[in-house]
């Protein structure tokens, strides 16, 4: 079976070292997941402001996280400026939002229906901002149902003594 070859992808985001870091670790995911295999070369770029990037990659912008309270201006400057940026240049992007382990999916979600004849679902097994198993559910603390909050209780109860 031959790879297919994986379209370049380019993640912009404020503060620069969140998309950098995503990136090197979308290319250690990918790397990891290869194994023995001879897989192509892949390109997942974090260029900064002034950098330059191939005109046909697929490019992500990492937004910021809404619940995390009062947006950082700096943060939502420069995501403003890589937005007018792309708009000037005509350039598709998709935004991510949430927090890395959130905006980690959405990426492989979207790369699965963009470039939907690669092979992306190592992107999704790699996750490594993925909660843990023993970690709870997301909004878990707004669901309310008792019967939810004792099992909760139960399997961190469980966790500590183990």
């Amino acid at each position: 079976m031959t790879a297919r070859q994986l379209p370049c992808v380019v993640l912009l985001g404020a503060p620069h070292a969140l998309a950098r870091g995503m990136a090197h670790a979308l290319l250690q995911a990918r790397q990891q997941a290869a194994g023995e295999n001879r897989l192509p070369p892949w390109q997942c770029l974090a260029p900064q402001p002034a950098e330059s990037w191939p005109r046909d990659a697929l490019v992500y912008v990492l937004g910021q996280d809404w619940r995390e309270g009062d947006p950082d201006p700096a943060v939502t400057r420069q995501i403003g400026l890589w937005r007018a940026q792309l708009g000037a240049a005509g350039q598709a992007y998709v935004m991510l939002y949430g927090k890395p382990a959130a905006q980690w999916q959405q990426l492989a979600e979207s790369l699965k229906s963009i470039a939907s004849n690669a092979d992306w679902d190592w992107i999704s097994a790699q996750n490594p901002w993925r909660p843990s198993a023993r970690m709870r559910r997301p909004s878990c603390e707004q669901c309310g149902d008792p019967a939810c909050e004792q099992a909760l209780f139960e399997a961190l109860r469980r966790s500590a003594q183990a």
